[in-house]
């Protein structure tokens, strides 16, 4: 693949219409961009629905949340050492190594005899698909120019938010139609189209650098990460708060321990500076950051308070909870081609638009359907009118020789802090009295402590994106 196509362009230049870039001179590779992350989001939603039927069918559900578990264990430790891969081997071949892994995750998850099996297709699935995410955005900045990223991350934003309101109706269709198994033709389709795209792409000129004078792939500190990941998972499903406080402990500590030794490594696996906020790059990554963690509770608990609060279908319940996504997707839409000024007006507008709607789901049991929606709604829109323009400026922003260290260090920490605070926010609701009340009520310190520790993660955003708006001002971006 061409890495600096159109990188000449000017950063004055007013942003393209979706319309140019999906059918314009760019559209093969935003094309393939948007492919690549639809098998994440819809592999994501598809499985995690037909995950019950799979159970019944393969026995052990005790491996219940070991699906995801070994999904994330392997994702997050992919996308982190997607940018090593790339400088190492190429965007190119490493796609098309990924998307061969993906295929034959599928084809294993397709066949599975057993429950053993299918776990192990999830890890594989979760290792190439967390690849394929973070090339994808690593993409993004090298064949895309400037004024062409924020348009092209509106367009994955509504990847993501069709995956949401497709994948889990899509799913439960092909299972109640035949089986479970009939879930992964979708993702062996959208695998194998998406290795149909990157392989007529161009080779890259070859290497100056002999691969053998290459450093080796930091595989001690990928280890680290994914038993970070798999810690917190299983914090997050455990049902002793004790436990569930010294997993996710254990994680924090292993994840300062990779960050500590990535600092002092030649070949690193996040940008230089990563935890300091006087730089607007790393600063960035670290507001995304912590806005996925801070919303993160809001798909945990969502669907369950309408269905068993309000006493709704299970459909119903989970077309209400898709209307963060849905926010995302048409703010996207219509912030894309916003001025310069406007666009740095959002960064900070975003994050308040997050808190905003976390505090509101703090008097959930005060508040009817209508006026959590409007919660909803401004989640869903802080994310949209904001993550595009974001991302823009903290690849624009990064060091020439750490850009593609800078975009796969973008999904890894967004994956990394909503695993965590989907884990600290089911721990903190079970301390509340949501596990002991069962389905048959939702206590109301839940909504209170949940949201209200969500709530404050935000404004930690906010405080960030602050800072990060003045740093990108004075930048003259």
């Amino acid at each position: 693949m061409r890495e600096s196509e159109g990188r000449a362009a000017g950063r004055g230049e007013a942003p393209p219409r979706w319309r140019t870039l999906l059918f314009g001179a760019r559209a093969r590779i935003v094309w393939t961009i948007s492919l690549g992350v639809a098998i994440q989001a819809f592999g994501w939603f598809l499985v995690s629905t037909i995950m019950p039927s799979v159970v019944l069918e393969l026995g052990s559900p005790h491996l219940l949340s070991w699906g995801t578990t070994a999904f994330l264990a392997l994702s997050i430790p992919g996308s982190a050492c997607a940018g090593y891969l790339k400088g190492r081997h190429g965007a190119r071949r490493v796609l098309i190594i990924a998307s061969v892994i993906v295929i034959a995750a599928n084809l294993l998850g397709f066949a599975a005899p057993s429950m053993e099996v299918f776990l192990l297709s999830r890890a594989l699935q979760g290792l190439g698909e967390g690849m394929v995410l973070a090339l994808c955005y690593i993409l993004v900045g090298d064949s895309l120019a400037p004024p062409e990223v924020s348009p092209a991350f509106g367009i994955l934003a509504v990847v993501w938010a069709l995956a949401t309101l497709i994948g889990p109706w899509l799913a439960g269709l092909l299972t109640d139609l035949a089986s479970w198994r009939l879930a992964f033709l979708p993702m062996l389709a959208m695998s194998t189209s998406f290795l149909w795209l990157v392989s007529r792409h161009p080779r890259a000129r070859p290497e100056t650098r002999a691969a053998d004078d290459a450093p080796m792939l930091p595989a001690g500190r990928v280890a680290i990460i994914g038993l970070a990941i798999a810690a917190v998972s299983i914090a997050g499903v455990s049902r002793d708060p004790l436990r569930a406080s010294v997993l996710i402990g254990l994680a924090l500590l292993l994840i300062a321990l990779c960050l500590r030794i990535d600092r002092r490594s030649a070949v690193r696996l996040f940008p230089a500076g990563l935890l300091s906020v006087a730089r607007a790059s790393p600063l960035g990554i670290w507001v995304l950051g912590l806005m996925f963690g801070s919303e993160a509770a809001a798909p945990l608990y969502i669907a369950y308070f309408v269905q068993i609060g309000h006493g709704t279908s299970v459909f119903f319940a989970g077309q209400y909870a898709a209307i963060t996504a849905f926010s995302w997707s048409v703010s996207a839409i219509f912030i894309g081609r916003a001025g310069k000024r406007l666009s740095r007006l959002v960064l900070v507008l975003g994050p308040a638009l997050l808190t905003l709607g976390l505090a509101m789901l703090v008097f959930w049991h005060a508040l009817p359907l209508a006026a959590s929606a409007l919660a909803l709604i401004a989640l869903g829109t802080g994310f949209g009118i904001s993550y595009g323009f974001i991302t823009e400026h903290v690849i624009g922003l990064a060091a020439e020789s750490e850009r593609d260290v800078t975009a796969g260090a973008i999904p890894t920490l967004e994956s990394i802090c909503a695993a965590i605070g989907a884990a600290a926010s089911g721990l903190l609701g079970n301390a509340a009295g949501f596990a002991a009340e069962g389905a048959a009520d939702i206590p109301a310190a839940v909504p209170i402590i949940v949201f209200g520790a969500s709530a404050a993660a935000s404004l930690l955003a906010l405080a960030g994106a602050v800072r990060f708006r003045r740093l990108v001002v004075a930048a003259g971006r």
